[in-house]
């Protein structure tokens, strides 16, 4: 995205400033950003964004509920036409998650890091729906048609799924996937890994 002023409307700075607070994320690649440089894109004093956020803490935490909505948007196209149920869309949506944390690095980190608001954020993973709800649905669906005998491990085997992804994920977001194994690569390595798990539901 472009460094050029986003457009504020009377009544809705609070939303333009998560929209320009996302945009300067996504420019610079870090989410190490403050609150008056979000006050000069959107073209307002500081002082007239606290009055909707506390400190930049809580201005990224609004920010992060638009990185549950780009992760989302990235696992439906990724799962448009693939038919659920089967292994070719557990490899989507694995691939999906792989790329998102290629694709936008910043927001990937800010998905994750701890702003001392963990329990809050708990509570709303589990209010609302999220990539980890696909990810178990899918995987339920996956086991009853074709290891009915473990399907009720479905949110075990999502959980154990999910963590690999996101190890593998975080390795190459940090770019220490290929430290000891230069030929490492993160798709083939959560492929590798699916499989081998749903093996051990044997």
């Amino acid at each position: 995205m472009n460094q050029s002023m986003t457009p504020y409307h009377h009544g809705d700075l609070r939303n333009c400033a998560i929209i320009a607070a996302a945009e300067i994320i996504e420019s610079i690649g870090s989410y190490d950003i403050t609150i008056a440089q979000v006050a000069k894109r959107v073209g307002v004093s500081a002082p007239a964004l606290y009055r909707h956020f506390t400190d930049k803490d809580a201005l990224l935490t609004a920010v992060r509920e638009l990185t549950h909505l780009g992760i989302m948007d990235y696992i439906t196209r990724a799962q448009a036409d693939i038919e659920q149920g089967t292994l070719a869309h557990l490899d989507a949506l694995g691939s999906a998650y792989l790329r998102y944390a290629t694709d936008k690095k910043a927001f990937f980190g800010l998905m994750w890091e701890d702003h001392g608001d963990t329990e809050s954020r708990r509570a709303e993973a589990r209010a609302k729906r999220t990539g980890f709800q696909v990810l178990h649905e899918a995987i339920e669906l996956y086991l009853k048609r074709h290891k009915p005998e473990s399907a009720g491990d479905s949110l075990k085997t999502a959980t154990l799924m999910w963590s690999t992804a996101h190890g593998i994920a975080t390795l190459q977001h940090n770019r220490m996937l290929d430290t000891f194994d230069e030929d490492a690569d993160a798709d083939t390595l959560l492929r590798t890994a699916t499989r081998a798990i749903l093996r051990s539901k044997d």
